[in-house]
């Protein structure tokens, strides 16, 4: 994973923001029926901008040995099958509310808040000195009965919870 010096409301964080998403499918497990659809769906929800670069660059790659869609949703109803959703900052309702519709479905909640982690996201985007960084709730995505791989973790500012197969020393904030 790199890290881009980028502006937090500059085109170029949409852009890292929409890499990372692409690129944290890598490091997740899902549910075997879960990524039994013949597509891998990301739905996006109130970050048009970040939906634009995620259609220029899915197109040239396929998640888990499919092919990859972008879903831009407006309502929760319109998630369908997706396997990420990601809640950008402009999306202004009660962010809490959304994620409770998908905790029982195993659905990667990827937000870019001050809170996305306690308000029960599963990957959530910060801007520390100008990079786009992430946090991970282990707490979260198992509780979906997703996996995130050591990989992942190993590179995350800030881990939420504690996984049975690691010991508290390797989740710990960092």
């Amino acid at each position: 994973m790199c890290r881009v010096a980028v502006a937090a409301d500059s085109p170029e964080a949409e852009a890292v923001e929409a890499a990372f998403i692409y690129r944290f499918a890598g490091y997740v497990e899902w549910p075997p029926k879960s990524v039994s659809h013949p597509e891998f769906t990301i739905a996006v929800l109130g970050a048009d901008k970040v939906a634009q670069e995620l259609l220029r660059i899915l197109p040239q790659h396929q998640i888990k040995d499919r092919p990859a869609r972008v879903r831009r949703i407006r309502r929760m109803a319109e998630l369908g099958d997706s396997q990420i959703l990601f809640i950008g900052p402009q999306y202004d309702d009660d962010l809490q509310s959304v994620i409770a519709q998908v905790a029982n479905r195993p659905v990667l909640v990827v937000t870019a808040g001050p809170h996305g982690l306690e308000d029960g996201s599963c990957v959530n985007f910060l801007f520390i000195d100008r990079h786009v960084r992430f946090e991970v709730s282990i707490t979260a995505a198992e509780h979906v009965g997703l996996r995130i791989s050591a990989e992942l973790l190993s590179v995350a500012v800030r881990i939420q919870g504690r996984s049975l197969g690691n010991s508290p020393a390797a989740v710990g904030a960092r």
